[in-house]
């Protein structure tokens, strides 16, 4: 109430009650006073706050002991609601703050809100916020000191907007300020952040504390900005600019292009031009600067310069500039210094007194439209589409026309679409009648028909009308149809042309009704006759696809052609594309029973001319019944022809049969598994009543290529790759390989085999069928017997080219088999046969290895040869080393399957060693990005047995060390001789000097086993164990290699790494006194000197942890 009372008293309009003032301010003091009481009261707070705001504005007096308490309580209710309002009425009583003490202690709390002030946002964002910051400088020099303090702390961390609001308030509080604050401005706070502009370690916080500098570099108009900012940062900039380190260099010319033109408003004219003229020649200088990221800056900055100071730059500066830009900075190897070089001509020309001299210089830049980077192709065409767009300049004078129409044909789609927007005013233009605008289109056409064709592209998005595209496509057809003059490319470029428009305009139903009367089934089949490429008929099938005519009877039949005759055609691209576009047009035509059962029929005739030459699955009746007639009739014709013609003559005979079916049997299986890629062909596959047919005939066609393919003239290994989707996407998807109708349409009649792939897994079917034809394959190779067909072999002429074919074909073949076990894992983790999985790649790897060796110098001779090779091992690598790892995670009764994990990881070794000793250093380092994501999978192998042994005295050898020294691993001996040559300091031997990626791998090993103790031990206890071997071999030298590798470099002794190694401690108990006693055995004087200085090594791990004093052992204790 005395509250409400006192406010109607002094705000009467009449100023009535003025005559009391002296009273009512007594009350107005004792309400003031009590503020601090009524903080639980927010309401009472607030009206007594305005009553001593409005008191303060009316200028009534005593208006000084009325802000102590109202002033702190604005300012905490501002901070706290961060209402608008609030930041006004603080705002309106700034005067009030420079009525008190800032030195008295008491005054602390209020400092302590005036600086939250500084870094709220709800002030930074507000304009009278700011302006109430920038006041703040004003009140007391210790508080500049504190609030510069926290600005400076929060430029790391600022956004764009802080920053900016920052800058808005030093320049403000700079200008009104006087003697101390100024001072402690300009030379506590804006010279600091010259500094930091120029030394900061990274580019963020440079262009952060550049944005509070630019509230001085934007004002610079200002007097006595510009005297500031040269008297601070000229003699920093100068001195950076010329400094060894990059990064400072890069930003003190980023700090110079901001103040540019960096002069004293005092000097001279001639000190101000000569000032210039230095800052020029640094430019040009970082134009050429060894630092890329520097000469990006030094480009853009030079055109930004430009552009804005053309006037007042001599026209020799100019030149220079531009021309150094064009000519040399355009041909720069970095990518990013070309694409700054483009983006900066393009804002040049933005300004009109560049032209002339750009219409000299621009036409050098042409070559860029040939670069090797996209986006500074793209980058160059958006330089000519500004170009276009100013009647002063001709783009086709900055490049030809046929490098336009070259990149059109062939670049990517953001390059190609923005040609086609360059180019639609001059070939397909709208303010022109539409016969023009096809005469023109035509021109182009026949001067570049696939350019023409992919500029129908792109018209539609880039402005053209669908009607004129309608008339561009009926006049392409014609001219397509009476082909005189034209040759089959030109035929071919319409075709396309037709094909790209057809795609723009089926989305609209109008123009598809329209698109379908026009492409009768009539009319395709008349495109077919015409004279034309097979990209050609390839669009035709994508025409009919798109537009969906009635009548497609015709059309199908040639289809069909293409289905049918596909020999080659996994090799062919071409081909490749054709068949894509003919099976899209036969789903879309609900024609995929005829497609699918045409490829099944290929399929079969191949199974049975693989059952009649190799007598494949005789013994388990794998074909259904299908054709069974035919079939018999073809063994029965071909013992007639044996008996009548003799043997040989009737050989050739089938040969030459059998290899023309497997041909196509290997397009047929190609085109299987292409229609497994897509989401609506693989749901047709999987439910068509003939895939069981299908399968059976992929499965036998796919044993003949693993098992016999030393004897094919022709090996492929898509009907291996179509067999093992089959069976991937059956278990993914459920399918039935079984239940389904053979293609006579029969339900009961199957065979044994089918009958059992409708009661077992047909994934685990299909692994052992491939198990079983690979270790005929791997048997075959391991007896070393030439194929029969082999016209070369001599006991003298060594390796034959037939050998070497063998070896890649079964590269091939073992590499896809492999891939299909590891796909099989990860389709379904819990599986029976992981164990033999595991033996199945060991083997592989037991037989390539020694294969590799026989034939590496015929594989090194020819490039292609070694390039397919180390593809394949590659390869397979990565999948054997994925199988290992799918194992060791996901088997729970993973000890049942160590001694497999252990083999495997030992072979995989083995062949990185041998790949290195047979091809080279420098053809084994691209197997490292396959070998190193896999280290850790390795080393687990490796330790497995231990590792998942509790106690350490139960922890036995591996089996594969137990066994005979004939079958000592190849990779520890290795290691071995490394670290001996190390040891002995003497150059590497010519039989380790080739295995620095071995050496690199090993590297890693090391690293990841110091991090983790129980592993080290478990891996460790391996290169002990091995050391037995060595031993009984007397290979001293290695013995002291791997003793060395261990102690130095695995674990080491003098920081006391071996306590807590109890399997290693185990195996040292039984090593150290075999070492001993082949000391004494030994009759070399150079092997005991070996043996001692390995005993040198351990003998401190030995005396300190395992030895006791008195015959005992620590160990046994």
């Amino acid at each position: 109430m005395y509250t409400c009372v006192a406010f109607l008293l002094i705000t009467h309009p009449k100023k009535l009650f003025l005559l009391s003032e002296e009273l009512i301010l007594k009350c107005v003091q004792v309400l003031h006073d009590s503020l601090i009481l009524f903080e639980n009261d927010l309401v009472l707070s607030n009206e007594i706050s305005k009553l001593c705001e409005e008191w303060w504005k009316e200028n009534l007096g005593g208006r000084e002991t009325l802000i102590s308490q109202s002033l702190p309580f604005l300012l905490s209710k501002s901070l706290t609601l961060r209402k608008k309002v609030d930041v006004h009425r603080v705002y309106a009583l700034r005067e009030a703050f420079t009525l008190l003490d800032f030195d008295d202690e008491s005054i602390d709390d209020l400092k302590l809100l005036l600086l939250r002030c500084v870094v709220d946002p709800f002030y930074l964002k507000m304009d009278e916020g700011r302006r109430f910051i920038a006041f703040l400088f004003r009140l007391s020099g210790q508080l500049v000191k504190e609030a510069l303090a926290l600005i400076r702390s929060q430029i790391p961390f600022g956004r764009k907007s802080m920053l900016e609001a920052y800058a808005d308030i030093l320049f403000r509080a700079w200008k009104v300020g006087e003697g101390l604050s100024r001072e402690e401005i300009e030379n506590g706070f804006l010279q600091g952040m010259v500094e930091g502009a120029v030394y900061a370690r990274s580019e963020t916080l440079a262009a952060s504390i550049r944005r509070i500098l630019g509230g001085f570099v934007n004002q610079r108009t200002t007097d006595g900005v510009e005297k500031l900012l040269f008297r601070l940062s000229e003699p920093v900039i100068f001195r950076s600019l010329q400094v060894a380190n990059s990064n400072v260099r890069k930003n003190a010319l980023h700090l110079l292009l901001d103040m540019f033109p960096l002069e004293d408003p005092d000097a001279t004219k001639e000190v101000k031009d000569a000032l210039l003229d230095k800052q020029f020649f640094l430019l040009e200088k970082l134009l050429l600067d060894e630092c890329p990221n520097v000469r990006v800056v030094a480009v853009e900055g030079s055109c930004r310069i430009l552009y804005l100071f053309w006037e007042v730059i001599s026209s020799s500066a100019i030149t220079k500039t531009i021309s150094k830009i064009v000519d040399d900075m355009s041909q720069d190897a970095c990518t990013e210094i070309r694409l700054s070089t483009l983006n900066g001509i393009i804002y040049l020309l933005g300004n009109p007194q560049t032209h002339e001299i750009l219409k000299v210089l621009l036409p050098r830049l042409g070559h860029l439209i040939l670069d090797s980077v996209l986006s500074v192709r793209a980058a160059f065409v958006d330089l000519l589409l500004t170009l276009s767009d100013m009647p002063t300049f001709q783009f086709h004078k900055v490049v030809g026309l046929d490098g336009l129409l070259s990149t059109l044909s062939d670049d990517q789609p953001a390059v190609a679409q923005k040609i086609t927007r360059l180019l639609i005013p001059s070939y397909l233009p709208s303010n022109v009648s539409m016969e023009e605008s096809c005469r023109r289109f035509v021109t182009l056409v026949k001067r570049s028909p696939m350019a023409g064709a992919r500029f129908c592209e792109f018209a539609l998005t880039e402005g053209s009308s669908p009607k004129s595209l309608m008339e561009l496509v009926r006049v392409c057809i014609c001219l397509a149809l009476s082909p005189k003059g034209l040759n089959p490319n030109q035929i071919e470029g319409f075709l396309v042309a037709s094909a790209n428009i057809c795609n723009s305009l089926v989305s609209d139903t109008s123009y598809k009704l329209s698109l379908k009367k026009l492409f009768s089934g009539k009319k395709l089949k008349q495109l077919f006759s015409a004279e034309a490429t097979k990209h050609a008929h390839t669009t035709i099938f994508k025409i009919a696809s798109l537009v969906s005519p009635d009548d497609v009877i015709d059309v199908i039949k040639e289809c069909m052609v293409r289905i049918k005759n596909c020999g080659g055609l996994p090799l062919n691209e071409e081909m490749q594309a054709e068949v894509r576009s003919v099976h899209k047009l036969m789903i879309s035509c609900l024609r995929f029973d005829e497609l699918f059962g045409a490829l099944t029929e290929i399929l079969q005739k191949a199974a049975c001319e693989c059952r009649i030459k190799y007598s494949t699955g005789s013994s388990e009746q794998s074909m259904p019944n299908m054709r069974q007639k035919k079939a018999k009739q073809s063994v029965k014709y071909f013992v007639k022809s044996k008996n009548v013609k003799g043997s040989k003559e009737n050989s050739g005979d089938v040969t030459s049969n059998f290899n023309q079916h497997y041909v196509v049997a290997a397009g047929a299986a190609w085109q299987i598994k292409e229609l497994l890629t897509a989401e609506d062909s693989r749901a047709a596959v999987l439910k068509s009543p003939k895939l069981e047919v299908a399968f059976s005939a992929l499965k036998v066609v796919s044993e003949v290529s693993i098992e016999h393919c030393v004897h094919l003239e022709y090996m492929d290994t898509s009907p291996l790759l179509a067999y093992t989707a089959l069976a991937l996407h059956a278990k993914l998807h459920h399918a039935n390989l079984a239940g389904k109708n053979d293609l006579r349409g029969k339900k009961n009649e199957k065979s044994d085999s089918s009958r059992y792939l409708m009661k077992g897994d047909v994934l685990q079917s299909s692994l052992n069928h491939l198990f079983g034809c690979t270790k005929r394959l791997f048997t075959e190779s391991e007896s070393g017997d030439l194929p029969p067909t082999c016209a070369c072999s001599s006991p003298d002429s060594g390796s034959c080219s037939c050998d070497k074919k063998f070896m890649l074909n079964m590269l091939k073949m073992a590499t896809e088999v492999l891939k299909f076990v590891v796909d099989a894992n990860m389709v379904s983790p819990i599986f029976d046969n992981q164990g033999t999985c595991l033996q199945f790649a060991s083997a592989y790897l037991q037989v390539i290895i020694p294969t590799l060796r026989k034939h590496c110098h015929d594989i090194s001779l020819l490039h292609e040869d070694m390039k397919g090779t180390l593809l394949c091992l590659k390869s397979s690598f990565t999948y054997a080393a994925k199988l290992l790892n799918l194992v060791l995670s996901n088997n729970n009764d993973s000890s049942l399957l160590l001694p497999d994990a252990f083999n495997l990881a030992n072979n995989l070794l083995n062949l990185l060693v041998s790949i290195e000793s047979y091809f080279g250093s420098r053809n084994a380092i691209s197997l490292v990005p396959a070998v190193k994501p896999w280290v850790s999978d390795l080393i687990l192998a490796l330790g497995s047995s231990h590792i998942m042994t509790e106690s350490p005295d139960n922890r036995a050898p591996p089996a594969a060390m137990n066994n005979s020294t004939s079958s000592f691993l190849p990779w520890l001996k290795v290691l071995g001789k490394l670290e001996l040559c190390v040891i002995s300091k003497l150059d590497q031997d010519e039989e380790v000097s080739d295995f620095t990626v071995f050496k690199d791998i090993m590297d890693m090993v090391v690293l990841i086993l110091r991090r983790n103790q129980k592993v080290l031990d478990s891996v460790g206890s391996i290169f002990l164990s091995g050391l037995v071997v060595l031993l009984e071999r007397q290979e001293y030298g290695l013995v002291l290699g791997i003793v060395h590798f261990v102690c130095v470099r695995l674990v080491q002794h003098e920081h006391g790494e071996w306590e807590d190694l109890q399997v290693m401690l185990v195996s040292l108990q039984e090593l150290y006194p075999q070492i001993e006693n082949s000391i004494k055995d030994s009759t070399s004087e150079d092997g005991r000197q070996m043996l001692d200085r390995a005993m040198t090594l351990l003998g401190p791990v030995w005396a300190k942890y395992v030895f006791k004093d008195g015959g005992g052992s620590v160990m046994e204790e």
